[in-house]
Order: C-alpha cells, then structure tokens, then sequence
C-alpha cells in the first residue's frame, strides 16, 4: 500500500476546566455527540472516537436517548471508543493503585454497557507520563498507546529540545512494552482545503523522513465546546478521497491505524524508548493548587486502608460496602482529570473538588470498620480501657500514635502494652491537645495497649531525648537551629559521624521564588515555572515547643510579604528520621516557595518515587555526561536532561553517594516537584499564579483566604542513612511516613482474637503490598503487590488462616491477559515469584462462608 492517510473523527473534551462539570454534563456532552451522530447519519463513512468512561456514565445517567444511539453506532463499527480510563488522567501525581483504578472501572464499564475490550490508552493532553505506565497497561490489557504534548516545550527553551519519535516501543521499567504513537498534527485538526493542501502533506512528509512510515493517523474534529467533526470537514475529506495524484484517504479507526501498523511494518525497526515520557513544559502543574495534591494523596490512603481492613470484617458478619466503595473511587478518579489535579482549572472546579474529597472523607469515617473487628478483640485482661492500635502495612512497623485527649477516659493515667510494660507518653497541643506514644504493630494487623488510671499524672519518662537551647538530639541524630545560617538546621548523624547537610548552609531553607511571566498574564502562569530573584525569610522567633518524652519540637517564626511561616523542627526519641512541618499563611502573587536541602555528598544523580517503582534522573544542571552512568534507567547523560530542572515523584526522593555507602532520603506527605543540582534537593511547596488567561476572570492559585485552602499544613522529613535508598529501606520509610497508625478505643471484653494480631505479613522488604480488596465479581479477595527494588525475589506471603486456593490474575480481574497460575499453599502461606519491578496480582479464595471455621 502506498502513501495512506488515516482519518479519525475526535472532540477532545476536558471533563472540567474553564468551567465545571456541569457544562460538560449538560451542554458540551450533548451538544457534541448530537451533532456528531447527526453526521455520521448524513455521511456513513464516518469514524469517531471518544474516550473517558465518565463521559458514557453521564450520558447514559442524563441523556439516554444519546446513549443508546451511540450504542448503536458502537455495534455497527462507526463509534469507537478509546482509552479505557475513567478518565483522561494526569499519569504522574496519582499513586500506582489509582491509575489501576483508572482502568480498572474504565475498561469494565465499557465491557459491561458495550461488550468492547478497549486496547487503546489515549491521553493526548497530559503532560508527562511514568516510566511504570507500560507494565500498568499490559496488565490491563492495553496495547496501544496514543499521545501529544512530548513535542511541546515552552518558547524560551534555547535551543529547543524536541522529543525524536512519533511511532515507537515504549517500555516500562519491568520490560513491558506498548506501541505508541504520539501525532504528528494535533489531537483536533481543522480539515480544511489549507490543512490538506499544506499541513497534512508536510506532517504525513515528516513521518517518512523520521520513520520510513507512509501512513498517517489524523485526528480531526473541535474539541470542547467546537462540537466534533463538521460537515465542511466531510466534505473536504470526501473530495480529498477522490483528488488524483494524493495520498490514499481511508476513513478508520484509531485501533485499525495501529493493527496495520504493526501488519506491514517490522516492528524491530521502530525505535525502544525505555524511559519516562517527559513533557518539557507544564512543569508548575506539580506544585499548583496544594489542596487538590494534599487531598488526593489522603484520599488514597483512607480508601486503600479502609478496604483492607474491610476485608477482614466481612469474617466478623460485616458487610463490605462494594458500591460506596466504587462511588467514592469514581469521585477520586473523576479529580485525577489532568486540568483539576494539575490546578489548572478555574475556582469552581476546585469547589466541586473540595466537596467530592469531603464525601470520601465523611464516608470513610462513617462505616465503622476497625470498631467492628475491635469488638471480637479479647481486651478485658486490665478491666480498662483500651487502645486498639491497627496498621494497614504489610510489615511489622514502630510508629507514632496520635490520640485526642478528649477521648481518654482519664484525666491520669498510664499506658501499659500486655507485657505490662509501662509505654512513655506525652501530651501535645495541635490545635487540639492530643496523646502521643510509639506503638509497635504486627504487619496489616493490630495490637492492644492499655489506659490505665494512676493516681498522679505522668510528667517524666526516660527517653534518649535531649533538648538545650537551639539543639535537639537522640540517640542517632544531633539537630541545631543555626543563628548564624538565619536559622537553618544541621543535622549531625552521630552513628555514622558525618554531617548530613553542607555546614556551611544548613539545610531545611526556606526560599521564596519571583514566578511571573514576562508578558503575565499570559505565558499560562498556573502551568509553567518562571523563576525569577530569590529570598530567604529572615527568622522572628525562634523557641522550643516540646521538650520530650516523646518529640522534641523547636519552632521558627518567618514572614514574607504578606504571608506567615511556622516551621517546626521536630525528634522522635529513638527515631532515625528528622520530621519537619510548616504551617503557611499563604498570600503571594506570582511567587513560589521551595525547601532547600544541600547535602554534604556528591551524585551525578537522585532517585525517585514514581507510581509502582523508582526512576533516576541527572543532575539538570550538568553541561556534559558524568564519568558514570546511572542505573534506573541504564542510559549516558543526554542533553535533554538539561529541561529536567522540575521533576515528579511520589513519597520520597533519594540522593546517595556514587559508592553507595551513605544517603539522605527526603519523605514527604503531599508534595510533587522536586529538583536536584549541584549536590542540592529542592522540594517545591507553594505556588502563588494566576489562573486560566487573559480573557478569564482574575483568580489567584493557593491564597489561604479561601475557606477551602486555610492554613497550608506540610509534613516532610530527612532520613539520612548508610547504604543507598534499597538497603535503607526507604520505600516502606516513605509507606510509614503517609499511612498512619489508627486508633480504636474500646470497652474491656472477652473476643476469639488475641491482644495483638497479624492477618496477613508480606516479606522480604522488596516486596510491598498496595492493595487488599474484595474481587469486583465474587467475594474472593484480591492481593496487590510488586517488587521495588528491581531484584528477582520470591515473595513469601503468610495469612492468619490458611485459604482454599491463590491464582495469579490480571489487573482487570479478568483471568484474561497473564497465564494462569495456582500458588501451592503451605501451612498458611504461599511463594510467589517476582520479577524485577513486577505488579503482581492475586486472587485469594477461601471457602463459603457457611464451610469455614471461624473459631
């Protein structure tokens, strides 16, 4: 076949963004797929595609006379639908669990309401892409990939640094590949006579000259608010389809693009990118809009443990609340649209956020689940009180409880654990005066502490906390506020007798960025970076807040402009972490705040978290390839690592010396950007741009006048560490670090289980369990884990009570895209395989309810 071009009908449209869902719903939605299906009757010939599984929902829910017509037309061949996802996702701030999520409901929606397994992921209009995505698709059984913005970079980039390929492998980081195609045109061309006599011949040319490739997908049509495809675009189409002398016009489909790609073309001769998708702009879309990050990040926490321990009280006659489960997963999903995560949208979207994340909020602390497994807890030995602590971990893990006091049952009292060993506690005042002690917790189980009354109130515990003047210190760690440094902190790591941060800096500095466009307005300031002079605050007030048993807690006052800075310096006793917090009273236009971190070591690179695994990226600021080579992925410096100056990551960042022998990791609760230069972390925290453009209403990101933003709240911590990331274990620091322990406090009463408990324990400590959840169609129970230090490992997995069967299945849940396979059971645990960085899925049946022994 010769030259052929292939013509798909889209309507790009954002589920929210310079307006609210409701216009979508009611307006854009059907305005467009009327005029859409009206054309399609006028012209049979005609392909279209849409994405979004939310898009469908609504339609069948308000409009299903559309729905049913479009129905049809998915039947017939004419209507494909594309992308399998909930929505059309950011695809680096949502956590691995929540991009299965996105396809997970997306692809079973479409299976179930049209009987069509989509293949094709399309995300056109994200703005970067995880190095993990490949294996994710895969193992939901997609094998396409379609794309645009890696091309897009911002003007001022000198010499521009274009991404080189339009077809090729991309491949994840466990060695799945997907083939991808990222347009040459955009996502929503205008088919007119200057178009197709022009710009469709010169990007079908640039597609031969870069891949040897004669064929050419076009996707044309107005996105939004345009209505699609118009009859002057048929008409045009039609009269190209009969003109002498140009390429072949084939009305297709996007799928039957890549299907006669992969046909006629050696696949060994399209290029392997195995490396993350970055896009070279849009880099402040990390930072803008805190609340949506910080809300997100909790919101997976509370679902993810509520489900597991949901679980487990379906054994005790609790029933597990499937679809306010799935509501609440939707409302997630439906925020992880790339405008609304990545604060781009306008105010009123973000009010239509706020509530959705209250709903989850309230849900979860409306069904009661840990109280109901609390009741069949034998906790009468004291005949008092009790605190039943529960960790959602698939790992034994020592963490810190918090308690409102209001909740104790007495005014004195001590704490004792069922060795009747006396647990030091303190009493702190955040906002509200709470009760913090140190648990020690059996993997995704509990443990029972007891309140008991004391005729005097406990005022002295020895602990190895030490406080004097500007320092703090335990056992591992000497902490000094530094007056000469404006109050910045060093960190002295007495076990391994080094500083952590350069002394002659300090670290934990507070930076405060210009960040305005030269022609602001524009310059789109809420989704690009333009860092202009920098300050540091000076310190007000600088004071000790806590002195122990417990935490150690110094306290430094800032003001900039019109905006207030608590930061607290915090230790733990005992703990090989410093813990940081800043309140921020946020008030700035067109600023950025940063934490800065210089580290005395040297590296040519960091490693971050990334959803499902790890990646490394170079120091941005290196001019030429470093005499080593990093690993993650193994590839030589290249010039397109200069534009990495603003980069994702999910928990944790780490930055270890080139031998290996000693590192700091930086653990974070809800922050995004980061970068890395010259031996220095930056941790991006605030933004303060205008939103939308010009022509919109002025609107700033962030200002904590706002009812729904408030007082910022941000935690972070530095664990420095000998060894790299791996052996430190920095990944199950950063689980910690966001899944907190939860707290019941119960009545004295008899129950079949014992003080402290396990139900499942996973090992060894490369391999982390993400997810336990009822299956979507039985009452099995679905285990979700993968390997995160990229080592061929057997993962051991212990259950309290020994199930029936364990088969491997796929992320869809479907028995459809992996080989099957049946763990053999021994005693009550299984082995199981793991290839490095592999997502692995089980299925977990155990026998009906009515033959199991409960007892």
């Amino acid at each position: 076949m010769g030259e052929t071009i292939y013509l798909t009908g889209h309507a790009h449209i954002d589920l929210s963004w310079l307006w609210t869902k409701g216009e979508t719903i009611h307006k854009i939605c059907p305005v467009t797929f009327s005029s859409v299906l009206k054309l399609m009757k006028k012209y049979p010939i005609l392909k279209f595609c849409q994405s979004s599984a939310q898009i469908y929902e609504w339609m069948e829910r308000y409009y299903p006379e559309i729905f049913e017509e479009i129905k049809r037309n998915v039947k017939d061949g004419r209507w494909e639908i594309v992308g399998g996802s909930w929505t059309e996702h950011n695809a680096t701030i949502p956590c691995g669990e929540s991009l299965i999520r996105q396809y997970l409901f997306g692809k079973r929606y479409f299976m179930k309401k049209f009987g069509i397994d989509v293949e094709i992921a399309w995300l056109p209009d994200t703005f970067g892409f995880c190095w993990s995505l490949p294996q994710i698709l895969k193992k939901c059984g997609i094998s396409f990939f379609l794309t645009y913005k890696l091309k897009w970079q911002i003007e001022r980039m000198r010499p521009p640094i274009p991404f080189p390929h339009y077809l090729f492998w991309w491949q994840s980081l466990d060695g799945s590949k997907i083939l991808a195609y990222h347009t040459v045109g955009s996502y929503n061309e205008r088919l007119d006579r200057k178009y197709a006599d022009l710009i469709m011949l010169a990007q079908l040319e640039e597609l031969k000259k870069t891949h040897g490739i004669n064929r050419l997908l076009v996707l044309f049509g107005h996105g939004d608010h345009g209505g699609g495809p118009t009859e002057d675009m048929m008409r045009e189409a039609l009269k190209l389809k009969e003109r002498e002398g140009y390429p072949l016009i084939r009305f297709s489909t996007a799928k039957q693009y890549f299907e006669e790609i992969l046909s006629t073309i050696d696949g060994k001769k399209i290029p392997t990118v195995n490396d993350e998708l970055y896009v070279k702009t849009h880099r402040g879309t990390l930072t803008t809009e805190a609340m949506m990050k910080r809300e997100n990040r909790r919101c997976e926490v509370l679902l993810l443990s509520a489900e597991k321990f949901l679980y487990i009280a379906k054994r005790y006659g609790f029933t597990y609340p499937k679809e306010g489960l799935r509501r609440c997963w939707k409302r997630l999903l439906f925020n992880q649209v790339h405008d609304n995560l990545d604060g781009t949208s306008i105010e009123a979207v973000y009010l239509d956020a706020a509530t959705d994340y209250k709903e989850i909020r309230r849900f979860i602390s409306k069904i009661n689940h840990l109280e109901a497994i609390a009741k069949h807890i034998c906790t009468s030995n004291r005949g008092a009180k009790a605190l039943v602590v529960f960790n959602s971990l698939s790992w034994r893990r020592k963490s810190i409880v918090k308690v409102p006091m209001k909740e104790m049952p007495e005014e004195t009292f001590c704490i004792l654990d069922q060795n009747d060993v006396e647990i030091p506690y303190q009493i702190v005042n955040e906002g509200e005066e709470k009760l913090i002690f140190e648990a020690d917790v059996p993997a995704f189980g509990y443990r029972v502490y007891h309140i008991m009354p004391s005729e005097e109130e406990k005022t002295s515990f020895k602990t190895d906390l030490k406080v004097k003047e500007n320092r703090i210190e335990n056992t591992d760690l000497e902490v000094q506020v530094r007056p000469e440094l404006n109050y910045a902190v060093t960190v002295f790591d007495k076990k391994n007798r080094r500083m952590v941060f350069d002394p002659s800096r300090g670290g934990n500095i507070l930076e405060i960025y210009e960040d305005k466009p030269p022609d602001a307005p524009d310059g789109e300031p809420a989704w690009n970076i333009y860092l202009g002079n920098r300050s540091e605050p000076e310190a007000l007030k600088v004071y000790i807040v806590e002195d122990g048993p417990v935490r150690a807690k110094i306290r430094i006052e800032r003001r900039f402009g019109n905006s207030k800075f608590i930061q607290d310096v915090i230790l733990y006793a005992y703990a090989q972490q410093v813990d940081f917090e800043i309140h921020i009273d946020w008030h700035e236009n067109y600023r950025f705040a940063k934490i800065c971190f210089p580290l005395n070591l040297s590296s040519y690179w960091a490693t971050y978290e990334i959803p499902y695994g790890v990646i490394q990226r170079y120091d941005h600021s290196l001019k030429e390839a470093p005499p080593e080579n990093m690993e993650l992925p193994p590839r030589r410096w290249g010039i397109a690592d200069t534009a990495k100056w603003e980069v994702s990551a999910q928990k944790w960042v780490d930055v270890s010396s080139l031998s290996s022998d000693y590192g700091v990791s930086l653990l974070n609760d809800s922050k995004y950007g980061f970068s890395f230069e010259q031996n220095t972390l930056r941790m991006s925290i605030l933004r303060g741009p205008r939103r939308g453009y010009r022509f919109t209403p002025e609107s700033w990101a962030d200002q904590s006048e706002e009812p729904r933003i408030g007082i910022h709240h941000i935690r972070y911590a530095i664990y420095p560490h000998r060894g790299d990331w791996r052996s430190a274990g920095t990944v199950r620091k950063g689980f910690e670090f966001n899944y907190p322990l939860q707290v019941v406090l119960e009545d004295p009463h008899d129950g079949e289980l014992p003080s402290q408990h396990s139900f499942i324990e996973v090992s060894p400590e490369n391999v982390i369990l993400t997810a336990a959840k009822e299956a979507e169609d039985s009452e099995d129970m679905i285990l979700r884990l993968y390997e995160a230090h990229g080592s061929d490992t057997e993962a051991r997995i212990k259950f309290d009570r020994a199930p029936n069967r364990v088969l491997q299945t796929d992320l869809m849940e479907w028995d459809k895209y992996l080989p099957s396979v049946e763990y053999e059971i021994k005693g009550n645990a299984i082995f199981v395989p793991m290839k490095p960085w592999e997502i692995k899925t089980l299925k977990v049946q155990y026998l009906s309810r009515g033959d199991q022994d409960f007892d």
